[in-house]
């Protein structure tokens, strides 16, 4: 089964009415994870980057973030990653993917041995490719 690990740009259109073309790719995206077709990887540190963005730019409360966030994770076909190889991560940041959540993200991707990253983020996905990672769309 193909394994999807997801930026926090994709969950946070998921949640929110930021971006409505976004919302339905994402929505398809754990639609196939409740189908069984993809297992939809959510590293902690994605959890953490949502905590914030819900709280600091959608006013989103912390019952109401941790109530979703535990809905989310409840889904069939979605489960989290714990691991963050941070030797990895010190390889590709700050010189090959400048932004430290995508490196992270990245280093989790190749750790976890993840078949893409699905991400709306069109300049991380480019930069993927330097790292021989590929985007889910």
């Amino acid at each position: 089964m193909k394994r999807v690990a997801v930026d926090t740009n994709v969950i946070a259109s998921f949640l929110t009415d930021r971006n409505p073309s976004q919302q339905v790719r994402a929505a398809a995206l754990f639609e196939a994870a409740q189908a069984g077709r993809i297992e939809v990887i959510v590293p902690q540190l994605v959890l953490a980057e949502l905590v914030y963005v819900l709280k600091n730019l959608y006013g989103v409360s912390r019952d109401e973030t941790a109530a979703t966030l535990r809905d989310l994770l409840a889904l069939p076909g979605v489960r989290t990653s714990n691991a963050l190889p941070w030797p990895r991560v010190f390889d590709l940041w700050p010189a090959v993917l400048p932004d430290f959540a995508d490196a992270a993200l990245a280093a989790i991707c190749e750790d976890g041995g993840f078949d893409s990253v699905a991400t709306f983020d069109a300049g991380f996905r480019r930069r993927l490719a330097r790292v021989g990672l590929t985007s889910f769309w």
